[in-house]
């Protein structure tokens, strides 16, 4: 009895395992949900950290298959950035560094909007001072300069 428990269990693993790279691979990528972007300006650059929660089967799929499987996504939502670095991958957070996300002109750094690959519930520009600036269900950056 024990042993046809453990196939069902393998068998239903087995199923999820293939049937999630196929949802992935889609461009609908409503199995991860962007919850908040917090953006923080230094120079040309930004760092970047951004939380989001997964469905079921994704959540399960990355607990099997490890996290680093999301990564074409995070680049999708940024695919209107310059150079995207990520740094780091966890379960429902992601760390990225971005260069020449801003120029330098006339002594002050302009940052032009750039479009998301996906929207975002909350997105927080954090200036070089510490200032922020908060937009609610973002579809792209806003026109800035510090």
């Amino acid at each position: 009895m024990r042993s046809i428990i453990h196939i069902l269990i393998a068998f239903l693993l087995v199923i999820i395992t293939i049937s999630l790279p196929v949802t992935a691979a889609t461009e609908d990528t409503e199995y991860i949900h962007y919850k908040q972007m917090t953006m923080k300006f230094s120079g040309t650059n930004a760092t970047i950290t951004i939380y989001f929660k997964l469905d079921a089967f994704a959540e399960a799929y990355t607990l099997l298959m490890g996290s680093h499987n999301l990564e074409g996504d995070i680049r999708n939502m940024f695919s209107d950035f310059g150079e995207v670095t990520i740094s780091e991958i966890g379960k429902n957070y992601a760390i990225l560094s971005v260069s020449n996300v801003s120029n330098f002109s006339d002594g002050y750094y302009l940052h032009d909007s750039r479009k998301l690959g996906s929207r975002v519930d909350l997105l927080i520009l954090v200036y070089p001072s510490g200032a922020t600036k908060q937009i609610v269900n973002a579809e792209s950056t806003s026109n800035i300069f510090y």
